[in-house]
């Protein structure tokens, strides 16, 4: 399964994220959360439910050679469908539209790739995007569906509006297909240049969620048995009886070779 002690700190039913529900994960440029994601493709596909994976920002081998630490072959998963991995990473810009695509039967090939088609309309490009991802949602009920990261977006070009009214008809289609939404976005202002629109597009992001999973680095700089901070906050459209289920905390993490250990503030792990 996934991380024990992040399961016991979410206290999911089954460990299995809501549906109808919308998980938001925020990090920092100091402070990568790419290891959650690991911990609710696993813990689905061991549930025995779907995932729809849209990689924005890394291609299926990243994802494959992590899965392979943790004790899960995502390779197999993907052959019988379990796993859906939409490569949204290498034709995403007019830069990269004319990258080959991988051979049909290599390993490594996506499931299906998000691309411009040679479209120069950004509306259109994220309606294209949309219509695509549905298919692979709809199929069947409980699915989770990752998005990593929808920064990405905004780096390539698609405005602020226009990525969160993505990100709305996306909150939409779950709801319908009685799955659930999970996104992942860097919280850094540092670097944007309108810090902020930034700070508005996250504030909106948040907004519509159910749950923040809020991943920074320590305040007081480097640790050896502590490498950062997970902060558990309830997002704006959480209802109250979830509210029973999963407390609002924050803890510290170690990532170890094939498992990451959260642990109460100020608990040694040496």
């Amino acid at each position: 399964m996934g991380y024990v002690t992040l399961d016991a700190a979410l206290a999911f039913t089954q460990n299995l994220p809501p549906n109808n529900s919308h998980i938001v994960i925020t990090d920092t440029v100091k402070s990568d959360a790419n290891f959650l994601i690991h911990h609710f493709v696993v813990n689905q596909l061991k549930g025995n439910r779907n995932v729809v994976l849209v990689g924005l920002s890394q291609i299926f081998n990243h994802y494959f050679l992590i899965g392979r630490k943790l004790g899960i072959n995502l390779q197999t998963f993907k052959q019988s469908g379990k796993l859906v991995f939409l490569d949204g990473l290498t034709h995403l810009n007019e830069y990269t539209n004319g990258t080959p695509y991988p051979p049909i039967k290599a390993p490594t090939t996506p499931t299906d790739t998000l691309d411009m088609n040679n479209n120069n309309n950004s509306d259109n490009i994220l309606k294209s995007f949309y219509e695509k991802i549905a298919v692979y949602v709809k199929k069947q009920p409980n699915t989770l569906l990752i998005l990593d990261d929808i920064s990405v977006l905004l780096y390539n070009g698609f405005s602020v509006d226009q990525t969160l009214a993505f990100i709305l008809k996306l909150r939409s289609l779950v709801e319908g297909a009685e799955s659930t939404l999970l996104t992942i976005m860097h919280a850094d202002e540092e670097g944007s240049e309108d810090s902020d629109e930034q700070d508005n597009f996250i504030k909106q992001i948040i907004y519509g969620s159910q749950l923040v999973l809020q991943v920074q680095p320590l305040n007081s700089g480097l640790a050896r048995d502590v490498h950062g901070q997970l902060d558990v906050i309830y997002g704006p459209q959480l209802d109250s009886l979830a509210k029973q289920n999963t407390p609002q905390k924050s803890m510290h993490y170690k990532i170890l070779d094939n498992n990451v250990h959260f642990f109460a503030k100020g608990v040694s792990q040496a």
